[in-house]
């Protein structure tokens, strides 16, 4: 885990619940920065603490459903805290109004990293009729998400080989499953700090890809034709925001020099284009010359 900076204000944020009728497990990766010690501090709100050596993140949430005991699970990372004292309690509430549900979902306040200007913003995800269109160019918050651990007899644990979006393969395969009834409750369950996001992106993006490709719920024409059609509106908004910043920037004299060419488009253009472009420019010199 190696959480020292952060795990105290969730091991806080836990403890000061207003709902207390639920069992907290924590599972820790033998850390070695002082997590440990924080974690011993707080021992008497923790009802079972894991502590030894694992295969990454998924593998110690897995460990968590293993120890767990309760109707349902709900996975908060070392940086995440509840949105506030009464969120599980508005959780708990929400989930009575609509007790035929396998796995809820509330909304998230996404702390942002960059500095003053940049507040925490409420993501509501998108309803259940929707979120199968939501998945293909984003994910459901498991930070807001409280799922019967019965569901997991039917999706299986955590697939370790996905190191960085294993969340991201358990929902689709909770959306395959015609038995699992989605629902999303209004209640802001979890805060999320952003941070890293450019870095991780392109560590984790592939990953994402790889799984939806292979997903079953996605293998049908009119899945390929209607993940093209996201992906293509996704692609053109992300242009239209970096022209959008490129001019603030030009305005404000931070433009940067121009650059050549293949390093403009490989600034905008998705890999397989470049590639064509490219090609046929090496194309069109033949002919010229």
């Amino acid at each position: 885990m190696n959480a020292a900076a952060t795990i105290d204000s969730c091991l806080f944020s836990i403890a000061r619940q207003s709902y207390r009728d639920f069992e907290h497990v924590v599972v820790d990766g033998a850390s070695t920065d002082g997590t440990l010690a924080i974690l011993e501090k707080h021992r008497s709100e923790i009802g079972t603490l894991i502590s030894e050596p694992d295969r990454g993140l998924y593998d110690a949430m897995n460990k968590g459903i293993a120890a767990a005991n309760g109707e349902f699970v709900l996975f908060m990372n070392a940086d995440d805290t509840f949105a506030s004292r009464h969120s599980l309690r508005d959780a708990i509430l929400a989930i009575d109004k609509l007790p035929d549900g396998d796995v809820y979902y509330g909304s998230i306040e996404v702390r942002s990293d960059l500095g003053q200007g940049f507040g925490p913003v409420i993501h509501t995800p998108a309803s259940p009729d929707a979120a199968a269109e939501e998945m293909v160019t984003g994910c459901l918050p498991h930070q807001a998400t409280l799922a019967r651990r019965a569901v997991f007899d039917r999706t299986g644990p955590f697939d370790l080989r996905w190191r960085r979006h294993a969340d991201y393969d358990w929902w689709l395969k909770v959306m395959a499953d015609p038995t699992l009834r989605l629902r999303r409750i209004d209640t802001v369950v979890a805060s999320f700090a952003l941070g890293g996001a450019s870095s991780e992106l392109a560590k984790g993006q592939p990953e994402v890809f790889a799984i939806q490709n292979a997903s079953m719920l996605y293998r049908s024409a009119e899945w390929d034709r209607r993940r093209i059609e996201l992906l293509q509106k996704a692609w053109l908004e992300a242009r239209i925001e970096a022209a959008a910043l490129r001019e603030a920037a030009a305005a404000s004299g931070l433009a940067p020099p121009p650059l050549p060419w293949k390093a403009r488009l490989a600034a905008i253009l998705p890999r397989p284009v470049l590639r064509a472009v490219q090609g046929a420019k090496r194309r069109l010199s033949r002919i010229r010359s």
